[in-house]
């Protein structure tokens, strides 16, 4: 059985994690399906959007622990580096815009996966919980990073580490994701948000993904440079010029990727 299964609505590829037992908790397996499947659609020129969920009644439980894993020791490093890092990395500098529809709970790692995306958007049975200290790990799945810089240091230091789970309605007000709705309409907003994505111009979401990656250890003088590099590039394509068009003409714009 494949943990990830991926299905094209059009232009939108459907990833979900699919181990609803554990809660999709991370395994080796799980981490590779998902690598495998990211590239896949990474590498097919029609595809625009990725949608990324998870079965059942989680999102993500974070790394599969046992006995394996505890005993790992200093090595557990490599095996981020040769796995759930590469991961994350690769969906941050993708081309394609990562909506991500956090379902339920999203635990360890888990918190990670479901940041690592462009747009979050939570059903509000859905909480994010930085269990790490519980079992005496460190941060791990970019949380130290994702997490600081969407809702500031001292809500992140306290969540580290006490362990607590934040609502879905308390992450949207801090900021942590773009929105939260009813567990009935989690999927129809995510494909909403999907469709309204691959509307839109390719070049220009790819740039302005780029730029806001590059932006933050950046200072000012950098990220204005960043910002007129991009703008330059955003302007020699036929979707500016398109888009240009459009908004003279009072009409909706119809974007090719060039």
């Amino acid at each position: 059985m494949t943990m990830v299964f991926s299905e094209r609505r059009g232009a939108i590829a459907l990833l979900t994690l699919n181990n609803p037992e554990t809660l999709n908790a991370l395994s080796g397996t799980m981490l590779s399906d998902l690598t495998t499947a990211f590239d896949t659609v990474e590498a097919d020129p029609e595809a625009r959007v990725v949608v990324l969920t998870g079965a059942g009644k989680g999102f993500c439980s974070g790394a599969q622990l046992g006995t394996a894993t505890f005993e790992a020791g200093a090595q557990v490093g490599d095996w981020m580096r040769a796995s759930i890092n590469p991961l994350i990395a690769r969906v941050r500098a993708s081309r394609l815009p990562v909506v991500t529809a956090v379902n339920g709970p999203a635990a360890g790692a888990g918190v990670g996966l479901a940041l690592m995306g462009d747009i979050v958007v939570a059903a509000r049975s859905a909480r994010f919980v930085l269990s790490f200290a519980k079992v005496g790990a460190a941060l791990d799945g970019g949380a130290t990073a994702f997490v600081q810089r969407a809702i500031g240091a001292a809500r992140a230091r306290a969540l580290a580490l006490l362990g607590e789970p934040l609502s879905a309605d308390a992450a949207a007000q801090w900021g942590l994701v773009w929105k939260t709705v009813d567990d009935h309409l989690l999927m129809a907003e995510a494909l909403d948000l999907a469709d309204r994505l691959a509307a839109g111009p390719p070049v220009a979401l790819r740039l302005i993904k780029a730029q806001l990656e590059a932006a933050w250890p950046l200072d000012l003088a950098e990220a204005l440079e960043g910002e007129a590099t991009a703008q330059s590039a955003a302007f020699s394509t036929e979707d500016l010029r398109e888009g240009a068009a459009a908004f003279m003409e009072k009409r909706k714009p119809k974007f090719t990727g060039r």
